[in-house]
């Protein structure tokens, strides 16, 4: 005769004693079995990306950036110019935001959830992910069956440094407690600030723990786009990396990206447009003045020659030594990444336009080449935590500025004519129309006489995850434990595949195995 077993849940009061409450026995041959809570935490600690982290006015506590949902971020922000953009996305003015949708669907109460921080970042990116998680990780009942077991036979992807789950390394998971926790940050500010931020909530997760008595000495990092960046500068440049069993990386911009020139230059993609900035008035407006997005643009790392100006068969590439100076603070050029008089649309009559260029160029020596040079390392190569893992998106589906191509347009007259003379200098010439959207009409010059130019920015043509080029997203290569590509991943969507979702929690099991190295290891 088979024993059924009834799974009485067990119930952690606030001073940390387990409680099993059970009705009494009903009138069949059910044994209660109540499972034994493990003594030592390791918490499982998610870091949002860019954009993805609620922010408010700290002065009146009300939210001015809520990523509850696609409309409610589409009603806030679909109708906002320029000037109310600078004005309420201000990186002195905002601050992290905790009131947020609690995703629902896992054994914990909103109450706990909040503590957690999961209130802090976006539910419209990560509501699902983040339930799927916690119930992936805390899940005793199902052992021998769960996602963890399938890990044991199904491999997460084909590629170099992904083998099956042990039944070692499955056992170990499950003689610890992995609650989920979100630390959100001021993606408006430098990602050394919000390292700062994730350093103070780990220590407030771990001292939790700790006062009711589990045994809580490291975390694992899970993160998101630019919440890698946090997270790296954290475990490396912060030398936190002892508090640190190990990172997961999800469309880290590792490099950077060729698309925040893009979108400075010309807004960002339909339909997110409407809420993030559909022309570049209102992305410099919140660029200009916020280190967070501006340290998004490609580094040296990302390599040379990635601004393409074509002018027929003539080329000019660039950065060719040094993007800051040849792109970024590059004053008055009509490609260059910032537009003096879009820095400030409060100013109308521009009475400010040096100063505003002047804090804008210290933003970008100070805050963006400091942080650029303190990821790459003294090698150039890269700082990461020495037990990390990371995937990214791979797929022609999802094309990717990788280069970022402006190619002059040849009038229909010329087109049966062999073409028009090419100008004398591609780089030049003053803007005397353009729309911010990808189209720029010059007076320029062409074999010494005046002459008229138009130049399109050309669409994506790299493969990539919409926002991150695989050159970006790959650029860990084998200096960490595996760097996997994924066809099919939507940047902003990364956890909301299964596919990317079993791959963290592979990931974070293969990291928690590392743990019987510490002193958080079983003594047996």
């Amino acid at each position: 005769m088979t024993t059924v077993e009834r799974i009485i849940p067990a119930h952690i009061t606030d001073d940390g004693s387990v409680h099993y409450t059970s009705v009494m026995s009903p009138s069949d041959d059910s044994i209660a079995v109540c499972l034994m809570v493990p003594d030592r935490v390791i918490p499982v600690v998610f870091v949002p990306g860019v954009m993805g982290t609620n922010l408010m006015d700290p002065i009146s506590q009300a939210p001015v950036w809520l990523v509850n949902g696609t409309w409610s971020v589409l009603k806030d922000w679909g109708s906002r110019g320029p000037e109310k953009r600078k004005q309420a996305l201000d990186p002195k003015m905002t601050d992290v935001y905790s009131g947020g949708a609690i995703p629902q669907g896992t054994a914990q109460s909103d109450t706990e959830l909040r503590r957690r921080g999961w209130g802090e970042v976006g539910y419209m990116s990560y509501g699902t992910f983040l339930p799927w998680l916690e119930n992936a990780l805390n899940d005793p009942v199902r052992a021998r069956e769960g996602f963890r077991s399938e890990l044991m036979k199904q491999l997460v992807a084909q590629s170099h440094g992904v083998d099956l789950l042990s039944h070692d390394e499955v056992a170990m998971s499950y003689k610890y407690q992995f609650p989920v926790h979100a630390v959100g940050y001021n993606w408006l500010q430098s990602n050394a600030v919000s390292a700062n931020r994730l350093d103070s909530k780990i220590h407030e997760f771990m001292q939790h723990y700790r006062s009711k008595g589990f045994m809580c000495n490291y975390v694992i990092i899970v993160t998101h786009s630019m919440g890698g960046l946090v997270a790296r500068y954290y475990s490396e440049v912060a030398n936190k990396r002892n508090n640190v069993l190990g990172i997961v990386h999800g469309v880290m911009p590792t490099t950077g990206s060729a698309t925040a020139y893009k979108r400075v230059k010309a807004g960002t993609e339909m339909p997110a447009g409407l809420a993030l900035g559909s022309d570049s008035a209102q992305m410099t407006a919140v660029f200009a003045q916020s280190p967070g997005p501006l340290q998004l643009l490609p580094s040296p790392e990302y390599g040379m020659a990635w601004l393409k100006i074509k002018d027929g068969g003539q080329l000019a590439l660039l950065p060719k030594m040094d993007p800051y100076s040849e792109i970024y603070v590059k004053r008055g050029a009509w490609w260059s990444l910032c537009d003096d008089k879009l820095i400030n649309p409060l100013d109308k009559r521009k009475l400010t336009i040096e100063q505003d260029w002047v804090a804008y160029e210290k933003l970008i020596n100070n805050e963006v080449l400091f942080f650029h040079d303190a990821l790459a390392g003294p090698d150039r190569n890269g700082q990461y935590h020495g037990n990390t893992y990371a995937f990214y998106g791979d797929d022609a589906a999802h094309s990717t500025w990788g280069d970022v191509v402006w190619k002059r347009r040849i009038a229909p007259f010329y087109e049966s004519r062999g073409g028009m003379l090419r100008l004398d200098d591609p780089l030049g010439g003053s803007v005397i129309s353009g729309d911010g959207k990808g189209y720029v009409g010059l007076q320029s010059a062409s074999d010494g006489r005046p002459d008229l130019a138009i130049f399109d920015l050309q669409p994506a043509g790299d493969n990539g995850d919409g926002t991150v080029p695989i050159r970006s997203g790959q650029a860990p290569g084998r200096r960490i434990k595996a760097c996997v590509p994924f066809p099919g991943v939507d940047h902003e969507g990364a956890y909301k595949e299964r596919a990317q979702q079993l791959f963290a929690l592979w990931a974070i099991t293969k990291i928690a195995y590392t743990v019987r190295y510490t002193d958080m290891a079983y003594k047996t």
